[in-house]
């Protein structure tokens, strides 16, 4: 099987994955944002915001380290790998556990602070089982990452329904998240025994090397997230828990697309990894298809949510949540959640771009690099945000979001061009644009029908005319489908 199927046979099986794992996590959204109503699905929306940050700052970027090292030949994998997990352990019970103390003392959380506490506990699980991803991305194997994350939202989903039923309180309804990652985990250690032999490891110096490898890249992911997140977390402290609730749904869309790529150059990383380390040629053809197929794949999805928004808004929350707004008109336009999503889409669609930089400056081991202009980042989205928010609440987060995207891509491009040589061929872009143009045409003459109609013959529409201006080719078609 060529390099070319391999990732993408990969690719489309986490794709897989995570269309039924998303279809499970809408329909959640959409029986919570009904049960819970606006004011405290704001409660629920700030409780993952908070805990996310804390999440991010127990991985301590574990997941890329292993990622690379495991990918580099003649390495003792099982060693590395049951150190980062007994490591990793560790450090996720302490911050797990600061961060529910630092909760205990933020008085605009005094309502959730056990629900912070509940779902910390909860992501303690989905940390740990970050280690056995990292092994499934290695062998290309995401299959099985896929079928564990499918059973753990299965068993959320299941015992959600069954609180909801029995007209549970928010606190009862978070337990089912932690139950849900403990079965996550522990499937995945099952389906992972092939790969590794798992046993505690206590290896200091090695946890030495993990610990000054995986500071660059924990310190630029948690900064990341800073720029990311912190818009929910000024909202929940400068506005209102509605404020919070109108900006959580179109957020939670934005979360869910924003997988595309990170999925797609999960599959591409240890391969960049791999070519950059033996210094082979083929460096250069695999970074231009990432980032031709990641040019191709955004421009639908923008244009798509764009067009489609208040629909989408909808069906994922309902009714109240496209017409609810606590600010006026903004350019004329009501601030609902429909137009807070139209606006952060555009984000979603530059980040596919930032995700290419970035992974690439982790391949090349220059993630240290990173640490400046992550820094520039969260001094422009807080300030912004404190700028905006007040003004104009979760349409100025939005706004916000959008030109920090821009500055992401901007700053994490400079820093690749210092290491990484290779030229960026834009022969694509000018398809792409005309596609672009020719699907947002379709779904403004077609707005009449229904979006389980619209949306297919829009992507079809789409990539018809993408092949017609020789976008993509019958070779590469071919090529991503053939099975030996």
């Amino acid at each position: 099987m060529s390099l070319t199927r391999k990732v993408a046979h990969n690719t489309i099986v986490q794709i897989v994955g995570k269309v039924i794992t998303t279809l499970i996590s809408l329909f959640l959204v959409a029986a919570l944002t009904r049960y819970l109503g606006v004011s405290s699905y704001g409660q629920y929306t700030t409780i993952f915001a908070y805990t996310q940050f804390f999440a991010v700052l127990a991985d301590f970027g574990f997941f890329w380290f292993l990622v690379r090292e495991i990918a580099k030949p003649d390495v003792d994998s099982d060693k590395i790998t049951n150190n980062v997990l007994t490591f990793r352990s560790i450090i996720a019970l302490s911050i797990f556990a600061l961060s529910f103390l630092i909760a205990l003392l933020i008085p605009q959380y005094h309502d959730i602070r056990l629900g912070i506490g509940i779902i910390a506990a909860a992501t303690f699980w989905m940390t740990l089982n970050g280690t056995y991803v990292g092994i499934f991305q290695n062998k290309l194997r995401m299959d099985k990452a896929a079928i564990t994350d499918i059973i753990g939202r299965l068993v959320i989903f299941a015992l959600i329904l069954y609180q909801i039923k029995s007209n549970a309180s928010l606190d009862l309804i978070l337990w089912s998240y932690f139950l849900g990652n403990m079965a996550n985990f522990f499937a995945s250690a099952y389906l992972g025994r092939a790969y590794l032999h798992f046993k505690l490891a206590f290896d200091f110096n090695l946890w030495k090397k993990i610990f000054w490898e995986c500071l660059p890249i924990s310190v630029v992911t948690i900064l990341a997230m800073i720029y990311f997140k912190v818009d929910t977390i000024m909202l929940s402290l400068l506005r209102s828990s509605t404020d919070v609730g109108i900006y959580g749904p179109p957020y939670k869309v934005v979360e869910i697309l924003l997988l595309l790529p990170s999925i797609f150059m999960g599959n591409v990383f240890p391969i960049i990894t791999r070519y950059i380390y033996e210094k082979n040629d083929q460096v250069q053809k695999i970074f231009q298809k990432a980032f031709d197929f990641l040019i191709v794949i955004a421009v639908p999805i923008v244009v798509g949510v764009i067009f489609t928004a208040p629909r989408i808004i909808e069906i994922i929350a309902g009714s109240d949540f496209t017409t609810i707004h606590t600010i006026g008109p903004v350019w004329g336009i009501p601030a609902t959640s429909g137009f807070a999503l139209q606006i952060l889409i555009v984000a979603v669609g530059i980040s596919f771009l930032s995700h290419l930089f970035g992974y690439t400056v982790i391949s090349l081991g220059q993630q240290k690099k990173l640490v400046w202009p992550n820094l520039v980042l969260v001094f422009f989205n807080i300030s912004l945000n404190l700028i905006l928010i007040p003004k104009i609440s979760y349409i100025g987060a939005a706004i916000t979001t959008v030109l920090t995207e821009m500055l992401v891509v901007l700053l994490y491009f400079a820093v690749m061009r210092r290491f990484f040589d290779q030229k960026i061929h834009l022969q694509i872009l000018w398809k792409v644009i005309f596609s672009g143009i020719v699907l947002g045409l379709v779904l403004k003459f077609l707005s009449f029908l229904a979006l389980w109609y619209l949306v297919p013959l829009g992507g079809l529409v789409y990539f018809l005319s993408l092949y017609l201006v020789k976008g993509i080719s019958k070779e590469t078609i071919t090529e991503v489908i053939k099975v030996k």
